[in-house]
């Protein structure tokens, strides 16, 4: 019994191990460009990361939305905002994507291919479009946000969330 006790013990201290190396792993992101963004270099940040794809219906007022705060409220701070494409490869061009950016040239348009950063991050009721806001450390903050509803105060509300964390030393 005692033995059977430690084994059970040993799995979950192996278990443990293992979940804490998978959340310590970076999420990385290309740019239409073709570069890598990783969410280790944007430590020091709030990022705000709103994942969508280039067929929902919404996107636009997302993007215009994500605009108005990165230009008129957090430009010049410690706060990165982008629009991330969970969109395959084979499904949306790098040129499309950089066109999607013109709407809004203050917000950086990523590509999450394999939908690993979504799914990592969008929780267990995934839904596009999906907003994730990281602490300065990288930490999400709170719960994933679904939906988009453009009548709502958004701009506002995240705007909030943003501030708080911006004032967090």
């Amino acid at each position: 019994m005692l033995s059977r006790l430690r084994a059970i013990t040993a799995s979950f201290a192996i278990i443990s191990c293992i979940a804490v190396t998978a959340s310590a792993q970076d999420v990385s992101f290309s740019t239409p460009s073709g570069e890598t963004v990783t969410l280790s270099s944007l430590r020091g940040n709030v990022v705000v990361l709103l994942f969508s794809g280039v067929q929902d219906p919404q996107r636009r007022e997302g993007l215009l939305a994500l605009e108005k705060l990165a230009k008129d409220r957090y430009q010049g701070k410690n706060v990165k905002i982008y629009w991330v494409s969970v969109n395959a490869a084979n499904e949306v061009t790098n040129d499309q994507l950089k066109n999607l950016s013109s709407a809004a040239p203050s917000v950086s348009v990523l590509r999450d291919a394999n939908q690993a950063a979504f799914k990592r991050f969008s929780g267990k009721r995934a839904q596009l479009p999906t907003i994730v806001v990281l602490d300065r450390e990288g930490n999400p903050f709170g719960q994933p946000r679904g939906g988009f509803n453009p009548n709502s105060d958004f701009i506002n509300d995240l705007g909030s969330i943003i501030d708080r964390l911006l004032q967090r030393q």
